[in-house]
């Protein structure tokens, strides 16, 4: 029996070929969502090179452990949960060390191993902050001893199956947080909405004449109240008529001297203020008043409209309160990545400090896996803070297609270019937008090199430009001929963290849809096996009626 193996001296691989262990360790591919499979290749991984005869990784929690990963079929008990009370994983968990049982029928200090097992070898699941969640625990039908070397091999294999899992559980929060910013996000699109539903209506009572007609002499007396001043202010006309003052008792105490005043010069004004009705509910008025002069220029009479524009206030508001949401969830996100970065510059420091030493070649390899990881995080963090951005955009007048001929050479140098024919077909008359240069060639970038890395070498990317038929807006198309993308897997690509590349961060399109919509443009995808697939990018031109 032991408890806390030894490790001083022991090597990577001791007792094992090297590059077999290697190999293993790098076929370990984990990418989000896949936590089931990866485990079931770290247990594999396990198994083979130790020569076991069952290893299983568990989840432990709260005194009870679940199986998620398991080298034998364990059938309808794989959904089972157990308690740890009484087991050797029990005692792994407790101690939070490893633990290696040679024969558990005459060792049972440490708890019972399950029917037809003696030799046992556990180790625990520790994440970077050095929590215990689980094990890896493996099993031999007959006795046997473990070496130091094999139980550190174990810890190397748990190390990767904790941080899957902590990565896993990490994800999942993320998921939840872009779930709740997709509904503020849905809440402040029902607001814009509501907002141009309500501007709407103000529209159309304005065109038929449905707002507050007024009208009153040099003196102060009305000589026109329309009806519907009984829908805003709740009282009859006729008491309008027959109290010329009536008006000053409606006006919120706070707003009417500033009103009177304005009232009281007879001339043009615009003015919003407060009224209260006779049930004492308060709405807000926007009147708008002009003089009516003679013909000696003399103001003989003052009319004005007045809107109740109480709903549209509040959808306003309401907006407001949506946007600083929005700004506050991408505040967040970038104060967690800046809160992320400086450590992580500091860890990549430190890794490359140790590739200027002379390791062992096994050392080395590690280094290599450690640094390549380092380093793709620190481009997903780049990318999560370039999307939880605002884009402030810097708009300025561009000719479409002398645009796109200027960046052409450059994007035909990178790397995923090289091999392949990157054809441009202008649109036959000059076309003029406002964007933002550099984020428009932020978009171009991104979307050739995907059509580049979705064909093979000498393969044509067909880059066009094409004025609609109403003239209003230009649309741009790159098209590659690769294998067609499926159409279930088409509307998930625009969302942010969904990538079907090995080491994509499923940011890069996410961003080039959101600095499309903030050039008050569309994005779209379309794929099939007879066209390829076809992104386009619809943005409006200007003045359009000189392009037609």
């Amino acid at each position: 029996m032991q408890l806390g193996a030894e490790q001083d001296g022991v090597s990577l691989a001791s007792g094992y070929p090297n590059q077999r262990v290697l190999e293993v360790l790098s076929s370990l591919s984990y990418r989000t969502g896949e936590l089931t499979r990866y485990l079931q290749e770290v247990a594999q991984g396990v198994s083979e090179l130790i020569g076991l005869d069952w290893s299983t990784i568990t989840l432990c929690r709260d005194g009870f452990e679940r199986v998620l990963a398991s080298t034998i079929d364990l059938g309808e008990s794989a959904d089972l949960v157990y308690s740890l009370h009484g087991t050797l994983t029990g005692t792994v968990i407790a101690t939070r060390t490893s633990l290696v049982v040679e024969d558990t029928n005459t060792c049972t200090d440490y708890g019972e191993a399950p029917a037809g097992y003696q030799a046992y070898l556990g180790v625990p699941l520790r994440t970077p902050v050095g929590e215990i969640i689980g094990t890896i625990c493996s099993f031999q039908r007959q006795p046997r001893h473990f070496s130091a070397a094999e139980v550190r091999l174990a810890e190397i294999f748990a190390e990767r199956a904790a941080t899957a899992i902590d990565n896993y559980q990490l994800y999942q929060q993320q998921q939840q947080m872009n779930q709740q910013l997709q509904v503020e996000i849905e809440e402040r699109r029902a607001t814009e909405k509501q907002l141009r539903e309500s501007e709407e209506r103000l529209r159309q009572i304005a065109e038929n004449m449905h707002q507050a007609l007024w009208m009153y002499s040099h003196d102060g007396k009305p000589i026109y109240i329309s009806p519907a001043f009984e829908q805003i202010w709740q009282q009859p006309c006729e008491s309008w008529y027959a109290d010329p003052q009536i008006w000053r008792d409606t006006i919120h105490p706070e707003d009417r001297e500033r009103v009177y005043a304005a009232f009281e010069r007879s001339r043009e004004f615009s003015e919003e203020y407060r009224i209260v009705r006779p049930d004492g509910s308060v709405r807000i008025v926007f009147d708008r008043a002009f003089p009516i002069r003679d013909a000696a220029g003399q103001i003989y009479r003052l009319a004005g409209v007045a809107e109740d524009i109480t709903d549209r206030k509040q959808a306003q508001q309401e907006m407001v309160k949506a946007i600083a949401s929005l700004a506050e969830v991408g505040e967040l996100a970038a104060t967690i990545v800046h809160e992320l970065r400086n450590p992580l510059t500091t860890v990549l420091m430190g890794l490359n400090a140790f590739k200027r030493m002379d390791l062992p070649p096994t050392a080395k390899e590690r280094l290599d896996l450690s640094l390549d990881e380092a380093e793709r995080i620190r481009h997903l963090l780049n990318e999560i803070l370039l999307y939880a951005k605002p884009q402030v955009l810097q708009f300025a007048q561009l000719e479409l297609n002398s645009f796109i001929a200027e960046i052409l050479p450059s994007l035909r140098t990178m790397p995923s270019a090289m091999r392949r024919r990157i054809e441009f077909f202008p649109a036959p008359s000059p076309i003029a937008i406002l964007g933002d240069k550099n984020k428009l060639k932020q978009i171009f970038i991104n979307l050739v090199d995907n059509a580049c890395e979705a064909v093979k070498d000498d393969e044509v990317i067909s880059w066009q430009v094409e004025l609609e038929e109403t003239a209003e807006r230009v649309r741009i198309q790159i098209c590659n001929g690769g294998d067609p993308i499926p159409p279930e897997v088409l509307p998930k690509l625009t969302k942010p963290f969904y990538t079907t590349k090995p080491s994509g961060t499923g940011l890069g399109l996410a961003i080039v849809k959101r600095i499309v919509e903030a050039h008050r443009g569309e994005f779209a995808i379309a794929s099939n096996a007879a066209a390829g697939t076809i992104v386009s990018v619809q943005l409006p031109v200007v003045d359009y009626s000189r392009n037609t």
